[in-house]
């Protein structure tokens, strides 16, 4: 489908170089300008247009900073002109805008628009002189970082310029009049196939689009017809992905063998969006514009995916390697794969295809809720929700107080069902569920043995996810990019937590909250005045002696195999492998490696320095982990005793009665033959010194486990074997 419309982009790119570029306009050549506290004439882009009354100055343009050659006033927007001639469109083969601005523009070239900064609405929409942007942008070049830079579309370019004189028009908006800066510079520049027109040499900055013709990794390329990606929504756009299979090399001139159709595009992020390398949301969709649930790359079929942009992080890695480690331990994790991205016929280097965090069969497993689900069993599940920045309207949000001294609230934003598509009586529940839970935290009974929170969540999910946030200290754990979420009461009714999202700045890669420091846990961070702070009940649950020695356990289980230094070592070789010589192309591309990218804890200069700094970061943590998760004392009752288990042998279970002399929390462990813990009970005895537990013959996944001897033993500070129990199937 979108072969066609690629091929000139595919064929020009493999042919590109240094010679063939030149330059037809300078953001430091004279301008025309007109400061634009009204409104221009509307055809004040266009070629007929005279400018002649209009201000001329050398670019930039603006005010603020030390940008600008040519100071103006505060002004909500800026408007621009600079004409130049051609001899001969016939040799011009593509054409490059190049930019720097602060806060907004739109670009035209003859009176049609060829790109607009993401915070300037929808392609083709009329934006006021004192509109403002929707979002700040700041300018890079003066503080010595690389341009941006868009390839304008060919068929634009062969329909709009004309031999002889043509415009570059324009409009640099602000946030708003109060705003301290101001600014907009511009180049274009045009691939040619001789040097008969009069343009000029490329700046010394210019680098030529990359050459690029095959991997063996996956090619997704992607065309959106000119239009530049904005933040929100979704463009329309077209999508080949040349998939050959594992170990076959991919060339751009292959058949599209995985996907050949129809998109959506947004650019998404938080603080990723001021990077070079944008990362988008994906949709696919059919010719009617609706999604279309597809395979790609092998993963599952769905319509949203994730088109991950490693840019801070310069191993690549991080976001692949814990997901990967997250599935292992048997939680649902997004599937990552390694590709190479090509947009509008510029190659972007390597990406990371993962799926979106979604309700799905093969995805967040739960129920599905339609709006009229509004009672009953219907109405307890499923829901996702999340805690992150905020970054939608207000109603896509609630707030809720933690009733407890010394910690702030936490804004719970919808994510399934949408806000748009949730009832009233749904938005009732999924709120009055988590306030349910938090005032179990607010007023202490979260550690009633039976009335607290050991049955109200999935134990497991937990302690991994936990375990995971800490090993990787991940200074956004918890508190950013963070998931929960409900199914109905019939199917599950507990609180889910997960899945793992968003590590970029794991594994020693911030800066701040001791992020690059392999000692420490995340938990203690003092995040004093941040708006995003861990949820209060995190830290109860943390400070919980049975979680905290429960975690201990996982950890000492996951030691063994998951999270063996060994095993995760082979996956980072693997991974890197994996990627090959693309590595070295995405970083032609993007020349970071010696350069420090917020938040960088370290600057390694080669992309071997990266990996050995995160290899030697982990191993660090592990050796760290391992001297704080020995086993850890709980405060059990003194002088108790099994006074009865029945029956012995069992199916499917067996009651332990305890005889103690006082009351308190109380932990027993059944461990397997060859010693190993596989489940953990907990409870408390009364004052009456009785305590009975029942034990379903499963582990601590739930999982029934076969027939065999297993030892019944209370936790102390140390082992004691208190006797055999023999499970029958």
């Amino acid at each position: 489908m979108i072969r066609s419309i690629l091929s000139l982009f595919i064929l020009l790119n493999i042919a590109w170089s240094q010679d063939h570029w030149e330059t037809a306009v300078f953001a430091g050549d004279d301008w025309h300008y007109f400061i634009g506290n009204q409104e221009p004439p509307s055809d004040w882009m266009t070629i007929p247009f005279d400018d002649s009354v209009w201000l001329v100055g050398p670019g930039g343009i603006g005010y603020g900073d030390s940008d600008d050659a040519t100071i103006i006033p505060s002004c909500s927007a800026l408007y621009l002109r600079k004409s130049f001639q051609i001899i001969d469109t016939n040799i011009l083969e593509a054409a490059l805008l190049h930019f720097d601005y602060d806060d907004g523009f739109i670009a035209y070239l003859n009176g049609a628009e060829i790109h607009r900064s993401p915070n300037m609405g929808n392609p083709g929409s009329f934006v006021g002189h004192n509109a403002g942007t929707s979002a700040g942008h700041e300018a890079v070049g003066y503080q010595g970082l690389p341009m941006e830079m868009q390839v304008i579309d060919a068929l634009l370019v062969q329909n709009t310029l004309q031999n002889g004189e043509n415009v570059l028009a324009i409009q640099v908006q602000n946030t708003s009049t109060s705003s301290s800066d101001l600014t907009g510079l511009f180049w274009l520049t045009f691939g040619i196939s001789d040097a008969s027109n009069p343009f000029s040499p490329v700046p010394d900055w210019f680098i030529a689009p990359f050459l690029f013709t095959s991997s063996l990794l996956p090619i997704i390329i992607i065309d959106t017809q000119g239009q530049s990606i904005p933040n929100e929504p979704k463009i329309h756009a077209f999508m080949g992905v040349i998939d050959n299979g594992p170990g076959q090399a991919n060339h751009l001139t292959d058949p599209f063998t995985g996907y050949d159709g129809h998109i959506g595009i947004e650019v998404r992020g938080a603080s990723s969006q001021m990077y070079a390398k944008k990362q988008y949301a994906m949709e696919t969709r059919d010719n009617l514009g609706d999604d279309l649930k597809v395979e790609l790359l092998g993963f599952p079929e769905e319509s949203d995916w994730i088109l991950h942009a490693p840019y801070s992080d310069k191993t690549l890695l991080r976001n692949a390697l814990v997901y990967t480690l997250a599935r292992e331990t048997g939680n649902y994790a997004s599937r990552t794969k390694y590709f190479e991205l090509v947009l509008n016929g510029i190659y972007q280097g390597v990406y990371v295809l993962m799926e979106k965090i979604k309700r799905d069969s093969n995805r967040i497993d739960i129920a599905k809720l339609d709006p009229d689900e509004i009672d009953g069993d219907d109405l307890t599940g499923g829901y996702i929700i999340k805690v992150d920045k905020w970054a939608g309207v207000e109603t896509d949000r609630w707030f809720s107080e933690p009733g407890l001294p010394g910690y702030g609230g936490v804004y719970y934003q919808y994510h399934y069902p949408k806000y748009a598509d949730i009832a009233d009586e749904q938005i009732a529940y999924i709120q009055n569920y988590m306030s349910d839970f938090e005032r179990m935290f607010a007023d202490g009974s979260y550690l009633d043995p039976v009335e607290g929170y050991y049955d109200k969540i999935d134990w497991d999910q937990f302690l991994d996810y936990a375990i995971m946030q800490e090993f990787a200290k991940n200074v956004d754990g918890f508190r950013l990019s963070s998931f929960i979420y409900k199914d109905k009461d019939s199917n599950d009714d507990r609180l889910h937590t997960g899945p793992v999202w968003d590590f970029n700045l794991a594994f020693g890669n911030a800066n701040y909250y001791d992020g690059g420091n392999p000692i420490g846990w995340y938990f203690d961070t003092d995040f004093q005045g941040d708006p995003w702070a861990i949820p209060f009940w995190w830290y109860l649950i943390w400070d919980d002696v049975t979680f905290k020695s429960a975690f201990n356990m996982r950890w000492q289980e996951l030691r063994q195999n998951v999270l063996s230094q060994e095993h995760i070592m082979t996956l980072v070789d693997s991974m890197v492998a994996e990627m090959g010589a693309a590595r070295d192309r995405n970083f032609e591309v993007w020349p970071v490696l010696n350069e420090w990218v917020w938040p960088n804890a370290y600057v390694g200069g080669t992309y071997e320095n990266e990996l050995n700094f995160l290899k030697d970061w982990i191993t660090s943590r592990l050796d760290w982990m391992d001297t704080q998760t020995g086993w850890t004392d709980i405060e059990a009752p003194e002088n108790f005793q099994v006074t009865h288990a029945f029956p012995n042998p069992f199916n499917p279970n067996q009651t332990l009665r305890f005889r103690v002399e006082s009351p308190g929390h109380l932990q027993v462990s059944i461990i397997n033959i060859q010693g190993r813990q596989i489940k953990s009970l907990i409870t408390k005895a009364g004052e009456n010194g009785m305590v009975e537990l029942i034990w379903d013959g499963t582990d601590q996944r739930s999982n029934d486990l076969p027939s065999g001897v297993y030892f019944i033993v209370p936790q102390t500070g140390s082992i004691q074997p208190v006797f055999k129990a023999t499970l029958l199937r």
